[in-house]
């Protein structure tokens, strides 16, 4: 069975829902998020709308956490104190325009789940199995990723929060980082996912990017008063 994980969607309705027709079509049987579902981008309200109405199961995200739980601070890295502020001010706004239920909703979402759709099990978190926040990459020490795989009781680890997707196998199993779906940073505005399935071996993975009316979620986030860097980083596929 094939599944698709996205991740990252920080408000981006538009990328959303590209991504769920994309995946649709593609003949995903199922639909997981790895998290993120706020924070910089204008539509928190209609992306926590679609991801229930659709029964996507999704684990909490820092973001999720932090307007969850009305938290001052989101557990990012920041490279500098402009960035710093940057995320602060979208805290803020995304706390203010998220309602109440959303809120409710995004506190009660589980830091892990278990999925098995084909034999071998997968873990999905946002960062890690040891943290929301932490960032797993590519270059991470393949030594360190074998110590998450074992610690989080799974063969194959799937995460997000970095939003620059990749596969990558170890010695102890396999780490998928499914991207974004709403604000990329692998240096074009697609969004991106991906989808897992059975093929010569387990899992075969296919990293999508898919096209979406990203001047319409750029527009949106400059109407809403927003920073102009973060429809800078929709229209780019960059970190703010």
């Amino acid at each position: 069975m094939k599944i698709a994980v996205i991740s990252d969607i920080h408000g981006n309705l538009h990328a959303l829902e590209a991504v769920l027709k994309d995946a649709r079509a593609r003949g995903a049987a199922r639909v997981y998020c790895a998290g993120d579902l706020v924070g910089y981008g204008p539509r928190p309200n209609e992306v926590i709308d679609v991801i229930r109405r659709e029964n996507i199961p999704t684990v909490m995200g820092n973001y999720d956490d932090a307007v969850g739980n009305l938290r001052i601070v989101c557990g990012c890295d920041y490279k500098d104190e402009k960035t710093m502020l940057l995320g602060e001010k979208s805290i803020a706004w995304t706390r203010e325009n998220t309602s109440e239920e959303s809120r409710r909703w995004l506190k009660d979402l589980p830091g892990r789940m278990e999925i098995d759709p084909g034999g071998t099990a997968l873990l999905l978190v946002h960062g890690s199995p040891r943290a929301l926040n932490e960032y797993i990459y590519e270059d991470t020490p393949e030594d360190y990723l074998d110590d998450l795989i074992r610690e989080g009781g799974a063969g194959i680890l799937v995460c997000g929060h970095t939003h620059l997707p990749f596969v990558k196998k170890t010695a102890a199993g396999y780490v998928i980082n499914a991207g974004s779906a709403g604000k990329p940073k692998h240096g074009n505005p697609n969004a991106a996912y991906v989808i897992i399935g059975p093929g010569d071996g387990w899992p075969e993975v296919e990293i999508i990017e898919v096209p979406y009316s990203y001047e319409e979620t750029a527009a949106e986030i400059e109407r809403a008063g927003l920073p102009p860097e973060f429809a800078t980083a929709i229209r780019t596929g960059r970190a703010v």
